[in-house]
């Protein structure tokens, strides 16, 4: 299982961000940041690898200072990994 994590340094704007990709159409959830990716506020956006243009747009267009980046999250058998994109 793969899905992106998109991670800011302020609660408010990861909500902002989830709502602002809901009302363009991307499905996206506000999850607990995973520990490995180590940055953050301790709330993230998940979306689907398949958005990841669509989502990579909107970081662009809200510009928050607080983003703190964009995650690959891998599930490998129990393990799971997380690499910067």
């Amino acid at each position: 299982m793969e899905y992106l994590v998109i991670s800011f340094r302020s609660r408010a704007h990861t909500v902002r961000f989830a709502e602002f990709l809901r009302k363009n159409g991307v499905y996206c959830q506000i999850i607990n940041t995973p520990k490995e990716a180590g940055v953050g506020c301790g709330l993230s956006v998940r979306v689907s690898v398949k958005d990841r243009s669509a989502a990579q747009k909107a970081a662009r267009i809200t510009d928050y200072a607080s983003f703190a980046g964009f995650f690959l999250v891998k599930t490998v058998g129990a393990k799971r990994v997380i690499k910067s994109i």
